[in-house]
């Protein structure tokens, strides 16, 4: 915001010079000026001053002078009304002062239930309380991103002695991030702002004497609680990133690799072959549309608390994946009656699928 205040003052150029010198200023609002704007350079003792003030016929520009000149001219109208600024609109309002690429691990309390999440080395969001289970990474990403960009409307108090007012003694929910560093970041959220700031919230980083008037948009991201984080797709698979993988059904396991071969016309391919338990090359396509069909299984239910392996036909599953790719990551698809159960690594629940699509991708990877 102030290196912007700036730009504008470098580049103030006069429209037209309209008097010389003049004993009425007044006539052109400048008696006294409207808005005056002065600058301390580097190097100079006195500072630098122009002073705007009325607006001229035809409402584009207004009357200017250098506080050091009689002369009067005048400037562009939207220029001068960028200097028409109050103190808070050139305030830091960032309440964090947070990189979401920087956040390694989070923990959320609130009235939906408290939950924490760490970052894999594979860059990949894992719950690890309430159960070990996997986060959607691009849901994770909205939330972090709706952090990083948070900034306050308002402020309710530079310096509160008291935080009872804003619902900050225990405050209704909490967001604890820590960073790459090691450092650490609190936003604590309190109760609503009052009727002039309807859908806001008070707020403010834990330990700091400012409190805050927030937008209602990280509020509205928090009461969606923990399952709304949960990884919907039985397996985030991108094909480029996938170098091999192997695929154990009934006592049979069958490996297949990625290899990259040159076309009839010079250019690179992807060529899929099957290495064991024999050789034989494959139609890529084919290849690569049993791992769409492997990220798209979407999970109808999550059961945190599993019985028996058996109650879900995973005690012998029907198929076992283990895929190789930044990570090797594997995948388990049962059977029992008509419904369709999996489990995952890095992930304590027991997954319900869509029937139609589980079946199908067992009907792909029987096909390979």
């Amino acid at each position: 915001a102030v290196d912007t205040l700036l730009g504008h003052l470098e580049t103030l150029e006069a429209d037209e010079v309209v008097v010389e010198t003049t004993e009425d200023a007044a006539q052109f609002g400048l008696e006294p000026p409207a808005r005056t704007v002065s600058v301390v350079v580097e190097g100079e003792d006195a500072p630098r001053v122009v002073q705007l003030g009325g607006t001229a016929p035809g409402g584009s520009a207004v009357y200017a002078r250098s506080a050091s000149s009689p002369r009067i001219y005048t400037v562009a109208s939207y220029v001068a009304s960028a200097f028409d600024k109050a103190p808070f609109d050139l305030r830091d309002r960032d309440l964090l002062h947070v990189k979401r690429g920087d956040v390694r691990a989070l923990e959320v309390a609130g009235p939906e239930g408290d939950y924490a999440l760490a970052r894999t080395d594979a860059g990949d969001w894992v719950f690890t309380r309430p159960l070990t289970t996997l986060a959607g990474r691009w849901s994770v990403d909205g939330l972090l991103g709706s952090l990083e960009n948070l900034r306050f409307d308002a402020v309710a108090a530079e310096d509160a002695e008291d935080l009872n007012p804003y619902g900050l003694e225990r405050p209704a929910r909490s967001v604890h991030l820590v960073l790459a560093d090691g450092t650490t970041r609190t936003l604590e959220i309190g109760g609503p702002a009052g009727d002039e700031d309807e859908g806001k919230y008070h707020a403010r980083e834990k330990g700091a004497p400012l409190v805050a008037v927030i937008p209602g948009s990280v509020v509205t991201d928090l009461e969606k609680g923990m399952d709304e984080m949960r990884a919907k797709k039985l397996l985030e698979v991108a094909t480029y990133d996938t170098e091999g993988f192997d695929v154990l059904s009934g006592g049979t396991t069958r490996t297949f690799a990625k290899s990259t071969v040159k076309d009839d016309e010079g250019f690179d391919k992807t060529q899929w072959r099957r290495t064991a338990p024999d050789e034989a090359e494959l139609e890529t396509t084919t290849v690569e549309d049993a791992l769409f069909k492997m990220g798209g299984v979407e999970i109808q239910g999550f059961i945190d608390d599993p019985s028996d392996l058996a109650a879900y036909g995973l005690d012998e599953p029907a198929s076992r994946v283990t895929i190789r790719a930044k990570t090797e990551s594997w995948i388990e698809l049962g059977r029992k009656g008509e419904e369709h159960f999996a489990r995952r690594s890095g992930d304590d629940a027991v997954l319900r699928l869509d029937p139609v699509k589980a079946a199908e991708l067992l009907e792909a990877l029987e096909a390979l």
